[in-house]
C-alpha cells in the first residue's frame, strides 16, 4: 500500500508531531459539527440550549467550552492554516499532543494506521480516554467536540481504511475546496439500538445495535468501509481483457484502459492498472507506491486511494476533476457480494468518486455525530 514508501514522512511525523491530515479544520469539521447540532436541535427542540456551545466565537466566549471548537483542536490544532483569530491558541492540555495517532480504524482489523507503531484506534481511543474526558471534564462540550471529531474522521475513506495519508488526501482536499457546493440533507438523529449494523450473512461484522460511545464510531467506520471498498475478485496476470467480472471491472472497463494486468518486466515491476487511478504494484523495482492495493485481510476486495484522477496524489486537484467510475453501487453502503448480481446492485454513474463520497458521507458523519451527542447529553 501507499504508505509503505512513506516510513520515513512517518517517523519524521512521530519526532515532530505532525498530524495525518484529516477533514479540514477550518471548513470541514466545524461545519459537519455544527450541522449535527442543528439537526438535533431542529428535531428535538428540547437541546435548543446547545446553541450557546455551537458557532465558537473567540471574541465572545471562552476557549475550550463549544463542541466545533473541540472537534477542531483535537487535532491538536497543527494544521498549517490554523487561524488564531478564529480559532485562538493552538494548545489544550487536555488534548494529547500527539491526538491524530489514534485517529484512524480499519473496522475489519482494528488497525490504527499501517506502517505506522501500533496506537490504539479511533474506536479504543475514543470509547476509552475522549469519553472519559466527557463524563469528567468540567468543559463537557468541547469534550463532546472532540468525540465528534473521531465520528466525522470514520467518514473519511482514509481513515476507515488506516491509511496514513500524511501527504495529503484526494477526498479530504476536495472537500475543503468544494464543501459549500455539496448539497446534503441529513434527515434522522442515528443511534446504534434503532440505527446500527447488524450482522448478515457476508458482511463481516458484529453486531453494532448497543447504545455505547463505541459503537457510533464503529456505525460509521463499518458504513464508510463497506462504501469505499470493492470486490475485484481473485485478480490474475493475464495481460489483455482476462479479470474475472467484478464490481472493480465493471467500474472500470477494460475496453476504456480500466482494470488489467501489466508485465513490467525485465525489472520485474508488474502491476494491475486502471488507468484513471494508477498502479496496484505487486511486483519490485522502480516504482513501489501503489494508488489502490487489496484490503488487509479481506481478499477480493480493494481500496482506491488515488481517486482525483492526477499521477501525483499528493497534490491533488482542487478543481473537481477525478475519476469518475462507469458504474457504482445501488447502496451507496452496502458491500457487493462475491454471490450479488452485479447488473441489479451497480448502477450506471456519471460523477466523479469525490462527490459520490462527500454527498454520502457528509449525512452519515452529521446523523451519527448528532446522535451521540443527544447520547451523551441522556438521551435515550
Amino acid at each position: 500500500m501507499k504508505t509503505r514508501k512513506f516510513i520515513m514522512i512517518t517517523l519524521l511525523a512521530l519526532m515532530t508531531s505532525l498530524p495525518a491530515f484529516a477533514w479540514d479544520n477550518n471548513i470541514t469539521h466545524p461545519n459537519l459539527t455544527n450541522r449535527a447540532v442543528d439537526l438535533l436541535v431542529s428535531l428535538y427542540p428540547t437541546y435548543t440550549y446547545l446553541n450557546a456551545y455551537s458557532d465558537f466565537n473567540i471574541n465572545t466566549r471562552p476557549q475550550l467550552s463549544c463542541i466545533d471548537e473541540g472537534a477542531v483542536k483535537e487535532d491538536f490544532a497543527l494544521s498549517p492554516d490554523w487561524n488564531t483569530s478564529v480559532w485562538g491558541s493552538q494548545q489544550d492540555a487536555s488534548v494529547p499532543s500527539l491526538s491524530w495517532k489514534s485517529h484512524g480504524y480499519d473496522p475489519k482489523t482494528g488497525e490504527t494506521w499501517y506502517d505506522c507503531p501500533d496506537f490504539a484506534n479511533a474506536y479504543i481511543y475514543g470509547s476509552s480516554d475522549v469519553w472519559n474526558a466527557v463524563i469528567t471534564k468540567s468543559n463537557r462540550y468541547f469534550q463532546i467536540g472532540r468525540l465528534c471529531h473521531l465520528i466525522e474522521d470514520m467518514a473519511s475513506p482514509a481513515h476507515a481504511h488506516a491509511d496514513f495519508h500524511g501527504t495529503g488526501d484526494d477526498l479530504e482536499e476536495y472537500s475543503k475546496n468544494h464543501y459549500s457546493k455539496t448539497t446534503f440533507t441529513p434527515v434522522k438523529v442515528r443511534k446504534p439500538s434503532v440505527d446500527g449494523l447488524a450482522a448478515a450473512t457476508g458482511l463481516p461484522h458484529p453486531a453494532l445495535t448497543t447504545n455505547n460511545t463505541g459503537n457510533f464510531i464503529r456505525n460509521v467506520a463499518w458504513r464508510t468501509y463497506y462504501m469505499t471498498s470493492y470486490y475485484g475478485g481473485a485478480l490474475v496476470k493475464k495481460e489483455g481483457n482476462y479479470q474475472p467480472d467484478s464490481e472493480l471491472k465493471r467500474m472500470f472497463p477494460y475496453a476504456s484502459g480500466g482494470l488489467r494486468y501489466d508485465d513490467g518486466g525485465w525489472f520485474g515491476n508488474d502491476s494491475y492498472v486502471i488507468n484513471s487511478v494508477g498502479n496496484n504494484w505487486i511486483g519490485w523495482g522502480i516504482g513501489i507506491n501503489p494508488d489502490w492495493w487489496e484490503c488487509p485481510e479481506d481478499a477480493k476486495y480493494f481500496y482506491l486511494e488515488n481517486i482525483d484522477g492526477s499521477a501525483d496524489t499528493s497534490d491533488p486537484s482542487i478543481a473537481g476533476t477525478g475519476v469518475a467510475p462507469k458504474v457504482f453501487k445501488i447502496d451507496k453502503f452496502r458491500r457487493v457480494r462475491p454471490t450479488d448480481n452485479l447488473s441489479s446492485v451497480l448502477a450506471s454513474n456519471t460523477k466523479i468518486l469525490s462527490k459520490i463520497y462527500c454527498e454520502n458521507l457528509y449525512p452519515l458523519a452529521t446523523e451519527w455525530a448528532a446522535g451521540f451527542i443527544r447520547y451523551a447529553e441522556g438521551g435515550n
